[in-house]
């Protein structure tokens, strides 16, 4: 319901801000952990484009997402270089999904551990500029996975953890050429 909240206020944005009115729309058919994942490859692209820049920017702030690694964020450089919409200050949500960029080496594959609440559905995005072909699964504390593997082209892993407890996300390069992704975690 939280979600469904959010969504209106993004479309009420992108009618007064000329955030992109498919960021909405999209969100609200896809998931939010996808939207923002989709929005942070697109912002990549759109480095020398500051005013289609600041447009990204400011639907990734209306969604919430924050950076699990501060030191490591793209975000902060683009910010630099964009031309922000004139916005309305958003008070809601004061936790949204997290997000990472990084890269996968060709052949290589990255691990990473993250705990998720019980009775709570969880969320794990992935997007590639470029379209870059990873695998993705998540896997539970058994290895299993949670979500069927895929290729990470845009690619949304939802699911409710009965129990609290450690799942890892594995994204694996399979291509011969290195891959750059942006994972959000919700």
């Amino acid at each position: 319901m939280k979600w469904l909240v959010l969504f209106a206020l993004v479309a009420a944005m992108a009618g007064c801000t000329s955030v992109p009115a498919q960021s909405a729309e999209t969100a609200a058919a896809n998931g939010p952990a996808e939207e923002v994942a989709r929005i942070l490859a697109q912002a990549d692209a759109a480095q020398d484009q500051p005013k289609h820049l600041g447009k990204l920017l400011a639907a990734l702030d209306a969604l919430g997402a924050k950076p699990m690694e501060p030191a490591a964020d793209p975000v902060a450089q683009w910010r630099t270089q964009a031309e922000m919409p004139i916005i309305p200050p958003y008070r809601g949500r004061v936790l949204g999904p997290a997000y990472k960029a990084g890269k996968i080496d060709p052949g290589a594959t990255v691990r990473l551990p993250q705990l998720f609440d019980g009775g709570r559905a969880a969320r794990v995005a992935i997007a590639t500029p470029g379209q870059a072909p990873l695998d993705f699964t998540v896997l539970d504390r058994e290895a299993k996975p949670v979500c069927p593997p895929a290729k990470a082209r845009s690619r949304e892993c939802s699911w409710t953890p009965l129990f609290s407890g450690r799942f890892e996300i594995v994204l694996s390069n399979s291509s011969s050429d290195a891959a750059g992704y942006y994972l959000v975690i919700d």
